[in-house]
């Protein structure tokens, strides 16, 4: 297989190598779940070009954590639609003025909510991945709040102090305790053995376009 075929599925491996889901970078990049998936299969149709394709894909290697300049102009080199040719003629027409061009490729460049072209669905696919992530987070919130309660108010009837007093030794205690023993909480462990046990429970589902 040549260069071009394997890119978007090397992106993909990289990425659940690492354990990143395609959600968690729509919600960091503000770009819909379809145009991630599309670029781990090679399917740019719902692409915009230019700056703006160099842009998402820049986004998408520092949220999966590769060398972004790398991927980008290994991007630019197989596939038309990371084109330079337009930059670099805009680059040499800034030199010829004593301007600056070189942010020519930052995100920053892009409208603040992302790809304005994107669907409505893509947004709202990611709208609903982003709670969907606090899930988890507040299942084990609730088990440690729970746990806690539970021990500060046995702690407060068996020194006969005030619940708050109690609640705050515990905590202290019970934080300290975990993160020597397990490294997290009993509520995070908790989660992540029912993850194991039920995968599809706290599964958010990819988008396809």
């Amino acid at each position: 297989m040549s260069d071009r075929d394997t890119f978007g599925p090397r992106l993909h491996r990289e990425r659940e190598r690492r354990g990143i889901s395609l959600e968690t970078i729509a919600v960091v990049t503000k770009v819909g779940v379809n145009l991630w998936d599309g670029l781990e299969r090679n399917d740019f149709s719902r692409w915009p070009s230019g700056i703006f394709a160099r842009a998402f894909v820049r986004d998408y290697a520092r949220a999966v954590g590769l060398d972004a300049d790398d991927i980008v102009d290994e991007f630019c080199r197989l596939f038309p639609v990371g084109d330079r040719r337009g930059t670099r003629i805009i680059k040499a027409q800034a030199e010829l003025i004593g301007h600056e061009a070189s942010p020519l490729d930052e995100p920053a460049l892009l409208p603040p909510e992302g790809d304005r072209r994107a669907s409505a669905h893509a947004r709202h696919d990611a709208s609903r991945a982003r709670w969907i992530r606090l899930a988890p987070r507040a299942v084990a919130a609730g088990i440690d709040v729970t746990c806690l309660a539970s021990l500060a108010t046995v702690g407060a009837v068996v020194t006969e102090s005030g619940f708050w007093a109690a609640a705050g030794v515990v905590a202290v205690i019970y934080y300290s305790a975990a993160t020597i023993a397990a490294g997290t909480s009993p509520g995070s462990l908790a989660v992540e053995h029912l993850r194991q046990r039920i995968p599809d429970l706290f599964a958010t589902h990819r988008a396809h376009a």
